[in-house]
């Protein structure tokens, strides 16, 4: 290989791009080439049942404008934009761009978290689902696969468990759990940061590893919490 050919691969591979979620509807593409906007276009046409309201092209960014409110909680949105970026993430990841970090960098109201993604050599293909804090007590499982149910199960155990059930169409599996784990002060607080290590445990164990903390919805009264997003190599 020549030494031309070395440079430009080093070029590639230090390519940086970033995705902004902005205000309560719209998503923001920094240094994307047109090929993954064409990708991301589809992923939300696909995947965002209200709808693509409107597309902007700026010198230093393209801005898809989405029907409803994804970035907003609580509300009906909250499952439906985790879902989306479960498939924005996987898109992504498909055509070798990987999250780097997530990041809060904006000051201003509504803005959420800049997600810092590096050009790489594409890999295997990979599955995602999520995990969500809602509420004070109840922890959703998004596009989950079904085997992993009953280890968590297992792993929350009974005396925590209130009640489960699957919703949205069988997309999400709900634990609602005793007590406000997620406002917990004292033996409450340390005891659920237990039993979500031992959730990173068990995902693990199986394959699932933890690929991004993000901040997605602006939330009421504080509630807005980071959702976790897992990847697997498809075997």
């Amino acid at each position: 290989m020549s030494k031309s050919n070395v440079n430009n691969i080093s070029d590639i591979l230090e390519q940086h791009a970033c995705v902004t979620l902005n205000m309560t509807d719209c998503l923001r593409l920094i240094r994307f080439p047109a090929s993954i906007i064409d990708v991301i276009r589809q992923v939300i046409i696909t995947n965002w049942p209200r709808g693509l309201n409107k597309e902007r092209q700026d010198i230093d960014f393209y801005e898809f404008k989405l029907y409803g409110n994804p970035w907003w909680d609580p509300n009906d949105d909250a499952i439906l934009s985790r879902i989306l970026m479960i498939h924005i993430l996987s898109a992504l990841y498909k055509h070798g761009w990987y999250l780097l970090t997530s990041t809060e960098i904006s000051k201003r109201l509504y803005d959420k978290d800049s997600l810092i993604f590096q050009l790489r050599v594409p890999q295997p293909e990979t599955s995602f689902f999520a995990i969500s804090f809602n509420d004070y007590d109840k922890l959703r499982l998004i596009c989950v696969p079904h085997e992993l149910i009953p280890l968590v199960q297992q792993t929350l155990g009974k005396a925590m468990i209130q009640r489960e059930a699957w919703c949205d169409g069988g997309k999400v599996y709900q634990f609602k759990l005793h007590g406000n784990p997620w406002i917990g002060h004292k033996k409450e607080a340390i005891i659920s940061r237990i039993k979500l290590l031992s959730l990173l445990d068990c995902f693990n164990t199986f394959g699932w590893k933890l690929y991004a903390s993000i901040d997605i919805s602006q939330g009421d009264e504080g509630r807005d919490t980071d959702s976790w997003f897992f990847r697997r190599d498809i075997q």
